[in-house]
């Protein structure tokens, strides 16, 4: 909303309801069967019936795409892992404002502690991983 407390900062108000701003791409092709989130913060769990969601369709994994891997990716990540979720960031499909602060928050996390619930990795490993899962 154009009053939200975060625009009190630096930050620019972006991606306002009802506005292009909040669309999805036109690239991403929204299909009548899927269910579209409207985030209100960085985080896609934020005040949203995100995990009741997941829950309900039995989804224990959550793969993380979108913009901005520093801010709104890494928060959806980690409140993904605190609502006891295996996650992974795809970091072929999320980006940063600039190259090197993607690099340097996908290297920080590449090796971390929480692995293996918490991970990064390409696309296409996710995909193979996930398609020899549905073999056993």
């Amino acid at each position: 909303l154009p009053q939200d407390f975060l625009f009190r900062s630096k930050m620019k108000p972006h991606s306002l309801r009802g506005t292009d701003g909040c669309r999805v791409f036109e690239e991403l092709v929204v299909m009548e069967e899927d269910m579209v989130l409207e985030k209100r913060r960085f985080s896609a769990f934020f005040k949203t019936d995100l995990d009741q969601t997941l829950r309900t369709y039995g989804i224990d994994t959550v793969a993380v795409c979108g913009m901005t891997s520093s801010f709104c990716v890494l928060a959806t990540a980690f409140d993904s892992v605190c609502h006891d979720f295996y996650t992974i960031i795809l970091e072929d499909c999320t980006c940063a404002h600039k190259g090197d602060v993607h690099r340097i928050v996908m290297d920080l996390y590449r090796n971390t502690p929480l692995l293996p619930i918490f991970r990064v990795m390409e696309s296409h490993e996710f995909l193979k991983e996930y398609d020899e899962g549905k073999k056993d």
